[in-house]
């Protein structure tokens, strides 16, 4: 599109401005703004569900930022407003009474404010620049917006894209002298924690700084290596070595820094021949279970998956058999993720009766149902915020409440019951079963969209018969279990013939069994395949009478009504119930 010039009144309302924003006013210009407009771009509330969902970095990195920033966000009227690389509001945290309440609709979450919205302001013009911009009362663009003072920071992601915009916002008459450094030390640490969750299996970060007291803080420069190969880096590093996008993936490390050694205690140097302390930073050793044992060969990369899904914010169901270590799995993830700082609050949704799940997932006011506690209860959901909820058993959850969870989950908000106010909750969902949930879909004893709302991923443990190099992961347990210190020794005869066992009861079986080893044994025993504990008789199938032909009729007919079902067929109701038992289990 041709560039217009200026308008003389437009030029002579804009003395004093700033070069980068004369700039923005000619581009408003250009997109056909006038200065009275009084338009609102928003989007449909399913769009920006869709937005939210695609900008995950905002729960998994702004949200536990912004626990620390809210007093110092209440000590000044402001709000922060965050966006995506369209400038759609994506979330507004803080105080907005100050705001005029047309201003306060304007910045709230689906209103666009990228300038060919709305013309020069701080969100759309540092999109426009990719770098810091303030913006101040007659400075924007829409005669509307005169009433604010707004500084803004784009967020660039580790493969130096923008994810979006970091924003504070104020009256224009009381502004924040100090908005520029808070937003920029925000979005500095966004982009350090982003950039250092890149480490994994093969991956590897690179913090570099000309003062060793930097290394280990925000502030440091960091580079991810796959092997010797540049994937991303944080925005200091992009900017101290002129980096873009288009070098990831292209550039090798010592073509970076060609002749540098990395051996610990030295410096490198830089292509401008600039000494800097540095620190390589490789992925920790991955343990298994929570106990310090290694996992078997084979498993570590499906982890590395979980853990990927897990900080992109993307709900993970945990399938294995009973005893192969779901829970354990999903502890070991969240110490990992970006949402360890929060809880991981667990509830076993087969171990709690239908009436008391929905209060231990919703929370209860005081007095909302007999026996309730007189201070009420904020329930796990309120207790996960921030961090990780995770929902054992997930197949047996009534269907009468699957609903319910379906509705929290999609609007990441909770109303306890008995109670008219609303909570907004942020966690990562993980689920765990050992049931088949579309074979349960089918049968019409769970929902299909909660099945594809908590399955968006799914991880299935193997069952310990099917691990490789079982014998070398029995020999670590049964260190781990502390048998050094008693001298016991388990003969690699032994090894073997637990190694052959089915483990119907996996790894919670394995580890009860090494323990009634260690408990029989005396101290520098070496235990022989005739030591083992006998492997327990798997139980006998229940034996189905099939019921006579008048005996069924009987039974469908007056299936609805139980004490006339019994009273036709002269039996009592329980015995009418054990033998429907027995039909069910035959079925």
């Amino acid at each position: 599109m041709p560039q217009r010039p200026l308008s003389s009144a437009l030029i002579q309302h804009n003395v004093g401005l700033p070069c980068q924003l004369e700039d923005s006013w000619q581009r408003s210009l250009n997109y056909g703004l006038t200065r009275d407009d009084d338009t609102q771009p928003w989007v449909a509330t399913s769009l920006l569900k869709d937005a939210r969902a695609e900008n995950a970095w905002i729960s998994q990195l702004v949200a536990p930022l912004l626990s620390r920033l809210r007093p110092d966000l209440a000590s000044h009227p402001a709000i922060m407003v965050m966006s995506d690389a369209a400038g759609l509001v994506l979330e507004t945290h803080g105080n907005s009474d100050f705001l005029h309440k047309a201003q306060r609709y304007a910045l709230a979450p689906g209103n666009l404010w990228g300038e060919h919205a709305r013309g020069t302001n701080a969100i759309g013009t540092a999109l426009a620049l990719q770098r810091h911009c303030e913006v101040s009362g007659g400075e924007h663009y829409l005669s509307r917006n005169a009433g604010l003072f707004c500084s803004a920071s784009p967020v660039f992601r580790p493969d130096g894209k923008i994810a979006g915009v970091l924003d504070i916002s104020t009256p224009a008459h009381l502004p924040r002298h100090d908005a520029a450094a808070f937003i920029r030390r925000a979005v500095c640490e966004i982009e350090h924690a982003w950039t250092s969750s890149a480490v994994g299996a093969r991956r590897w970060l690179l913090s570099l700084h000309q003062d060793a007291n930097v290394l280990n803080t925000a502030h440091e420069l960091l580079l991810i290596f796959e092997d010797d190969t540049l994937l991303g880096a944080n925005k200091l590093a992009m900017d101290a070595f002129s980096l873009t996008a288009g070098h990831f993936g292209a550039t090798d490390l010592h073509a970076l820094f060609p002749g540098a050694t990395l051996q610990a205690g030295q410096m490198t140097l830089d292509a401008a021949n600039r000494q800097r302390y540095f620190v390589r930073q490789t992925p920790p050793e991955r343990r298994y279970s929570g106990r310090g044992i290694a996992p078997p060969a084979g498993v570590s990369p499906e982890k590395e998956k979980a853990l990927r899904i897990l900080n992109a914010g993307i709900s993970l169901c945990i399938t294995g058999e009973t005893g192969c270590g779901k829970e354990h799995l999903a502890r070991e993830l969240y110490g990992k993720s970006q949402w360890h700082k929060g809880n991981f609050v667990a509830i076993n949704c087969a171990a709690l009766p239908e009436n008391l799940i929905e209060s231990e997932l919703f929370g209860y006011v005081p007095g909302a149902f007999t026996g309730a506690n007189p201070k009420g209860y904020i329930g796990k959901c309120r207790e996960a915020d921030g961090g990780i909820l995770f929902l054992d058993e997930i197949g047996d959850m009534p269907l009468s409440l699957q609903t319910r969870l379906l509705r929290v989950l999609q609007e990441k908000k909770v109303t306890p019951l008995g109670s008219n106010t609303t909570w907004n909750v942020n966690f990562a969902l993980v689920c765990a079963t050992h049931q088949d949930l579309a074979a349960r879909v089918q049968s019409g004893a769970f929902r299909e969209d909660l099945l594809y709302r908590i399955q968006e991923f799914q991880h299935r443990i193997p069952p310990l018969r099917e691990w490789p190099h079982i014998d070398n992961f029995i020999r670590t347990l049964w260190r781990e279990l502390g048998a050094a210190t008693r001298g016991l020794v388990l003969t690699d005869e032994a090894v073997s013939a637990l190694a052959r066992r089915p483990w119907p009861g996996n790894v919670r079986q394995l580890i009860s069994q090494l323990r009634v080893l260690m408990a029989l044994a005396d101290d520098g025993c070496h235990i022989l395949p005739g030591d083992l504990p006998g492997e327990p008789l798997p139980s006998s199938p229940p034996v189905i009478v099939p019921a006579a032909p008048v005996e069924e009729k009987a039974i469908q007919e007056a299936l609805g009504n139980m004490s006339l079902a019994a009273k036709k067929l002269g039996i009592s109701r329980s015995t009418l119930y054990r033998r429907l038992e027995k039909r069910q289990t035959a079925g």
